[in-house]
């Protein structure tokens, strides 16, 4: 549906953060000491349109906290890989949301939860989730993370949230994600989300009789 490049000139993520990445955030750290907020934003916005949009992920091997092994080639929906790390305090509101999200998407859309930690960290975390929400985790100290995973980490940190297709193709990142503890504030989150979500499933801006919800 996304397909932005003939099959010959595909480009992939990891490789263009190991072209782009270094440039990237040199310039964006003297934007941050210079306190130019506008900058670094714009930075970003010009690294993601020209260099990281629409570029293919590879497969990723995931280890899942209830056992075995998620492959992102084994998926056939488009999906959200949001990571975290334990030591984050992650609000329970949070939570409820991106549970909200995963009931509404059902059969539309996976959502994915990846811990940077230990397994007992991240399982510790998995119990607040719901079952349609798949928490894994990758524990770098175990020397495993391929170079195709470890650059959602050191690109742009976590917590992020990466929206990405059924076709496996990066439409979209969220470098800061995290839905704010207010009401209002949550409730302005969730709709920019739910917006983002509508244009992966449906590639417009489409009206709420587009959306198949399963929530209740």
């Amino acid at each position: 549906m996304f397909q932005a490049f003939p099959q010959e000139q595909k480009t992939y993520f990891d490789s263009q953060i190991v072209k782009y990445l270094r440039a990237y955030k040199a310039k964006s750290e003297i934007a941050i000491q210079n306190g130019d907020k506008e900058e670094a934003k714009s930075l970003f916005d010009s690294l993601f349109e020209n260099h990281l949009k629409f570029s293919y992920v590879r497969d990723i091997s995931l280890n899942k906290v209830r056992g075995g092994t998620l492959k992102t080639s084994s998926l056939d929906k488009p999906f959200l890989l949001i990571t975290k790390s334990s030591w984050e305090l992650i609000k329970q509101e949070e939570i409820n949301e991106i549970n909200r999200m995963s009931k509404m998407y059902k059969g539309q859309l996976d959502i994915i939860i990846l811990f940077w930690d230990s397994k007992t960290k991240a399982k510790a975390h998995s119990k607040d989730y719901n079952s349609n929400v798949t928490v894994t985790y990758i524990d770098e100290r175990d020397n495993n993370a391929n170079h195709i995973i470890k650059p959602f980490k050191h690109s742009f940190g976590a917590p992020a949230c990466f929206f990405i297709s059924e076709e496996k193709q990066l439409l979209k990142i969220d470098k800061k994600f995290t839905i704010p503890n207010s009401y209002n504030r949550s409730e302005v989150a969730f709709s920019a989300i739910h917006e983002k979500i509508k244009w992966m499933l449906f590639n417009d801006k489409p009206n709420n009789t587009d959306v198949i919800t399963t929530l209740q």
